[in-house]
């Protein structure tokens, strides 16, 4: 199965998001936008695994639901990956609990790679997307427009198998760490 682990956001957050990506979307052509359901905070994506590595994968990261307590994460901008210049993915970056997050990131990725699975190459950036480019360009300057600074907690993380649809990605929980609590 398709398979990728992620933080949940709050209703109202998805709420105030899809109307950035409504008013966003009169003025930037070429995008996917993401639709509310969809979003969330990607943690680590495995891609195809077998369902008894998914179970494994629970038992392994059980300790992280221990080792962290819930936090509060910040919106923080409008933003482009790879750059503004070249952008592929539009996405709202994230501010104050970073830290937490990123340690969360490191023992996922270090619990993972004790069962053979890579690390990934790449910088973690928490971030929620909002939609994606089917070819690279520049977007338009008034695309990273001020939005609203909004603070939520989190309090688990959630291993997603996703099915790819013809309509777009469908979500479904596998199972879930709570954060603060053991598994």
């Amino acid at each position: 199965m398709r398979t990728f682990l992620a933080m949940e956001i709050p209703a109202d957050i998805k709420k105030y998001l899809q109307t950035i990506s409504d008013s966003l979307s009169r003025y930037v052509d070429g995008v996917k936008w993401v639709k509310s359901e969809g979003q969330h905070i990607t943690l680590k994506f495995f891609g195809e695994i077998e369902e008894s590595l998914a179970w494994k994968l629970k038992d392994n990261l059980g300790y992280i639901g221990l080792k962290y307590g819930p936090f509060s994460l910040c919106l923080k901008q409008i933003d482009a990956f790879p750059s503004k210049k070249k952008a592929r993915v539009i996405v709202v970056s994230l501010e104050n609990g970073i830290d937490n997050i990123k340690d969360i990131f490191n023992d996922i990725e270090d619990s993972a790679f004790s069962l053979g699975i890579e690390k990934d190459e790449r910088d973690f950036k928490p971030h929620i997307t909002l939609g994606r480019k089917r070819i690279a360009s520049a977007l338009p300057e008034r695309t990273f427009l001020e939005i609203e600074k909004k603070s939520f907690n989190v309090d688990a993380f959630v291993l997603f198998k996703s099915t790819l649809t013809s309509h777009g990605a469908i979500y479904t929980p596998v199972w879930k760490i709570n954060l603060g609590k053991s598994h």
